[in-house]
């Protein structure tokens, strides 16, 4: 039998290492656009960013790209855009910006490039391009503005009252006043799956952990970072940290990709907010729990189902394994894996603010997994992300195939 390969990834993301490190130039993550000006040029325009290099038959990667169908839209011709602004070739116009937003920022084409400065940095970058639009008023994009505006007023990007967010508790919920572990629940999980914040609390329960929920849970400012407003995001992210601070929270626990990827990764090493708070995604607690004996799964569910991984959680986080060991470990489940996995993923479509400013290309991600997903004979697409989930569910047709956050199946079998 064929030894598995092991993988080794970039330190706190999951962007493989490549087997060459040859860096000419020493370059830092969460830079201004200014810090990457001398390392575009370096692009071949090879099209490498276009498919899964060597692995999974050459697969494509790029919904932005796919969709939009010329070569501006996929990373090389990002970077050349780029180098073209760095070094005052062309201007910012509304179409330039509409490019480098119509884009999930998925990373799935930094994992395909084998040119190390872009294949660890070029995420860097193309961040940068969005902060840099906002600064000269190309961006964010008019959709992006509206939910901004909203988050700004009622905590959260959907149209929500902010007096809501707490209708999906159950009243039979245990929470301990002075407990230092929070469950942050998140906006989508909130306003739009909430069986994932009701499992979640169950599950809490059910192991007679302490922990709380803070009634003015505010939004982690995730949708206007990522969509370039750094400063305003910053200001969300000062809020919260003060409600955490003052609340006593020394660990929080996540069940949203998004929520865990800005608090743990965002909050401190962009905007140098360093809150001294733990943060563990929610798989990441269940398998501690599961190893520790104290989690133990009494039922069965007898189900074929495949795994999507969130671009947050895995290019982004790094994080790949935990959910799979979680699955497996149910009894009755039977995992199948779809073609793109792990760090060759295709993208759901719905991150970045695409899902608000580009539907077509959002709804053309989703069908594409969802496509993929179905070719696996799974019953079930499974995620630990609801934004994810919601955007599966949006998009399924005729309950063709079923889709589960992993917290609503471990609730399930306990």
């Amino acid at each position: 039998m064929e030894k598995e390969k092991k993988i080794e990834y970039i330190k706190e993301k999951g962007i493989s290492k490549l087997v060459l490190e040859h860096e000419n130039h020493k370059l830092e993550r969460n830079k201004q656009l200014e810090h990457y000006e001398d390392v575009m040029y370096q692009c071949g325009k090879c099209g490498t960013c276009r498919t899964i290099f060597k692995e999974a038959g050459w697969e494509r990667v790029c919904p932005s790209g796919e969709f939009g169908g010329f070569e501006a839209f996929y990373l090389g011709g990002k970077n050349l855009l780029t180098w073209g602004i760095t070094s005052g070739q062309i201007k910012w116009t509304e179409y330039l910006a509409k490019i480098f937003y119509q884009c999930s920022v998925c990373l799935a084409c930094t994992q395909q490039c084998q040119i190390p400065e872009i294949h660890h940095y070029a995420g860097e970058w193309l961040m940068a391009m969005r902060e840099e639009a906002v600064r000269l008023g190309f961006g964010p994009m008019s959709e992006q503005k509206r939910y901004t505006e909203h988050i700004m007023k009622e905590n959260n990007p959907y149209l929500e009252k902010h007096e809501n967010r707490l209708d999906w508790l159950p009243s039979n919920i245990k929470q301990s006043p002075d407990a230092k572990l929070l469950y942050f629940v998140g906006c989508t999980t909130s306003y739009r799956e909430q069986n994932v914040a009701i499992a979640t609390a169950e599950i809490l329960n059910s192991l007679q952990i302490e922990f709380k929920i803070l009634k003015d849970e505010y939004c982690c400012g995730s949708p206007v970072y990522m969509t370039g407003q750094t400063q305003k995001a910053k200001k969300i992210a000062e809020k919260n940290i003060e409600i955490f601070k003052d609340s006593g929270i020394e660990k929080i626990i996540t069940s949203c990709a998004g929520c865990y990827r800005t608090l743990k990764d965002t909050y401190p090493k962009k905007f140098g907010l360093d809150h001294g708070i733990e943060v563990i995604h929610l798989p990441e607690f269940l398998l501690d729990k599961l190893n520790s004996g104290t989690l133990k799964f009494n039922n069965q569910i007898n189900m074929k189902i495949t795994y999507h991984d969130p671009c947050h959680i895995g290019r982004h986080m790094g994080i790949y394994e935990t959910p799979r060991e979680i699955l497996k470990k149910i009894p009755g489940i039977e995992l199948v894996e779809m073609i793109r996995n792990r760090h060759n993923a295709w993208c759901c479509g719905s991150g970045g603010g695409v899902r608000s400013a580009f539907k077509d290309l959002s709804a053309f991600a989703a069908n594409e997994r969802i496509e993929e997903a179905k070719k696996t004979s799974a019953k079930a697409i499974v995620s630990c992300c609801p934004f994810c989930l919601n955007q599966f569910k949006t998009h399924i047709k005729n309950n063709e195939i079923k889709a589960f956050d992993i917290s609503e199946l471990v609730r399930k079998v306990i």
